[in-house]
């Protein structure tokens, strides 16, 4: 009984996976994700793999898997702490994890933590925003943020607002510190942002995000450099999925982009690798 049980789980799982991926039939790479990481919130790359974690209070750990989605490793960073890690970028010498997750807008322990590549926490950031003088819950506020990108000396978050489905750009310096943050530049996504990740060599930030009605989309934001914000290029593609949430992109030195997707309870986390040329280009 209990592999019949086994065995019928695996079925199922299959086929919700191939439900999320169904309209999405030229996918070069669609793989279910380990259920350990059944929230995966954010990607990273270190040698040959991939890095993620669970977000909203999971472990404070980095799961270390293949492109297959296997775990080959889990990565403990003592003395952080796991409130709602939304994203992770990196550079050369360092992970930077955005413990930014704030959906009510009640949070003043906002970090983002130093890890270096051998997994020890090294330093820390504490930010807030200049703009937020009231920390009462609310639902639909513009002071949660789930994007993270590192470029040149900087970190950039990209705000997730409910209120107006818009992106606040907030640029500060990667030293650990604390920031108070003011807004950038605005963009209109006309959607609530997700994760994030930039590509040096092609100057190219890519996006991930939803609308209200859970239709899922990928952002490519040419040009991007840091003194000529107003001069970017937004485009904005839709995903063909169904019961999926986009939490996380990573770009790879080769150009290549993937995406993870969070169970949600309803679903499996899976893994894709995106062919932009597939994808239905929408206007904003």
């Amino acid at each position: 009984m209990k592999k019949y049980h086994i065995q019928r789980g695996v079925y199922l799982a299959a086929l919700l996976l191939l439900k999320a991926c169904q309209s999405y039939e030229t996918a070069q790479k669609a793989v279910s994700l380990d259920p350990r990481v059944e929230e995966t919130s954010g990607l990273a790359s270190i040698g040959n793999d991939l890095l993620t974690f669970n977000d909203s209070g999971g472990k404070a750990s980095l799961y270390q898997h293949g492109f297959d989605g296997k775990i080959q490793m889990e990565h403990p960073i003592e003395g952080a702490i796991n409130r709602d890690w939304e994203d992770i970028a990196q550079d050369d010498s360092l992970f930077y994890i955005a413990d930014t997750g704030n959906n009510y807008a009640t949070r003043k322990d906002l970090t983002i933590y130093h890890v270096d590549k051998n997994f020890h926490l090294v330093d820390s950031i504490g930010i807030r925003y200049a703009q937020q003088t009231n920390f009462k819950r609310k639902k639909k506020n513009k002071f949660d943020a789930e994007a993270l990108i590192a470029i040149d000396d900087s970190l950039v978050l990209f705000s997730k607002n409910r209120k107006s489905k818009k992106t606040q750009l907030y640029v500060f310096p990667k030293q650990g510190g604390n920031y108070i943050l003011d807004k950038r530049i605005t963009y209109n996504v006309e959607a609530l942002i997700t994760g994030g990740d930039y590509n040096a060599q092609s100057k190219q930030v890519v996006l991930t995000g939803y609308d209200f009605d859970y239709i899922q989309y990928v952002f490519v934001l040419d040009n991007f450099e840091l003194n000529a914000l107003e001069e970017v290029k937004i485009s904005r593609y839709q995903l063909p999925l169904e019961n999926a949430q986009v939490e996380a992109v990573k770009i790879l030195n080769d150009g290549a982009i993937w995406i993870s997707s969070e169970g949600e309870g309803f679903n499996i986390p899976f893994l894709m690798k995106l062919d932009l040329n597939t994808l239905y280009k929408t206007p904003i």
